[in-house]
């Protein structure tokens, strides 16, 4: 998530707040674990992400995810 975010960043999440396109939250991906992304589309169960490093492709931001899957909402980088 370079540049919003670098290794050993430590985010503080909430899953009480709404989640809106542009947010950045953590997810849990069946086949990566957690990871950390930007939201690119929300629709009805399903959402979409993004890395915020270019320069690097992810995997994940090529699929859909459920919103149940969302462990909460980046609310601060300590």
């Amino acid at each position: 998530m370079l540049p919003s975010l670098e290794g050993g960043d430590v985010v503080m999440t909430s899953n009480l707040v709404e989640i809106k396109k542009n947010d950045i939250v953590v997810l849990n991906d069946a086949s990566y674990g957690i990871v950390v992304k930007r939201i690119t589309t929300l629709e009805d169960d399903y959402f979409k992400v993004k890395s915020d490093n270019l320069k690097t492709d992810s995997p994940v931001c090529a699929k859909s995810h459920l919103k149940k899957n969302i462990i909460g909402k980046v609310i601060s980088v300590l």
